[in-house]
């Protein structure tokens, strides 16, 4: 396993991809949370775009950031996430390396864990600092309006993105199914905009993509107090039930 793990390793930290799905997730999430509400408080801000942005005027500064950063943070987890494990699961038939695996001194089932290891331990590495940027931005710009509520806020957006990655490496079996990434990509575009097009219709408790931002309260206090455990309960058994089927198609797969 220990080879499967260093292989993985070393391929995901030497892609493009890791480069700039990890800048996505580190950079983006803290200069929109902060620099969107930040905007819609300044006296300069006038038009269509101050009336997008006219909720973020509400409440202290740090409440509307928590607010924000729960949507930004469970979005770009999603998609960013959901690129990584596509990419690295699905190179193997876009490169053509797949066949090359079958060489190795550990089995694909062990290749399939080690990269969905990787990627997760990735991940939670990412979006962890990706908080603490968030926060610290909060505690300079917020003129000392991060307080105790604000900081459990935080800890449940934290929490929801760690939820998100997870979600998002379901997308490793789409890659394995389509032999490549590109099926993946997709999926993940089309997942992303039916989810959207469904929590803003009422049915948000039952998609498990959208439930964690809905519970870190990024659709209100009502669609938050929707999220009980039924919700939850199906969001780990989605994770669950991915993470094994994409072990288990990548095991399985063969030449042909």
């Amino acid at each position: 396993m220990n080879t499967a793990l260093a292989l993985a390793a070393t391929t995901f930290s030497r892609s493009l991809t890791a480069r700039v799905t990890t800048a996505l997730l580190l950079v983006l999430p803290a200069l929109m949370s902060v620099g969107l509400v930040g905007l819609a408080r300044s006296a300069s801000m006038a038009g269509p775009s101050a009336a997008k942005l006219a909720p973020y005027r509400e409440g202290t500064f740090a409440q509307a950031s928590a607010s924000l950063a729960g949507q930004v943070v469970s979005a770009l987890t999603l998609i960013a996430v959901g690129f990584a494990i596509a990419w690295l699961m699905g190179r193997e038939w876009a490169d053509r390396t797949f066949g090359s695996l079958f060489s190795l001194p550990v089995t694909r089932t062990q290749i399939a864990r080690a990269k969905l290891a990787v990627v997760a331990t990735w991940a939670a590495a990412s979006v962890t600092v990706s908080m603490i940027l968030v926060t610290v931005g909060i505690a300079i710009f917020g003129d000392g309006s991060l307080n105790t509520t604000t900081a459990t806020s935080l800890v449940k957006v934290w929490i929801a993105g760690l939820a998100t990655a997870a979600l998002a490496l379901t997308f490793a079996w789409v890659a394995v199914a389509s032999r490549g990434y590109l099926g993946a990509v997709g999926a993940i575009v089309g997942v992303t905009a039916l989810s959207q097009v469904l929590a803003s219709v009422g049915f948000g408790s039952w998609i498990p993509f959208v439930v964690p931002a809905l519970w870190a309260g990024a659709g209100g206090p009502d669609a938050a107090a929707a999220i009980g455990v039924t919700s939850l309960a199906i969001v780990v058994g989605f994770v669950a039930l991915g993470l094994w089927a994409s072990v288990r198609a990548f095991g399985a797969a063969r030449l042909d």
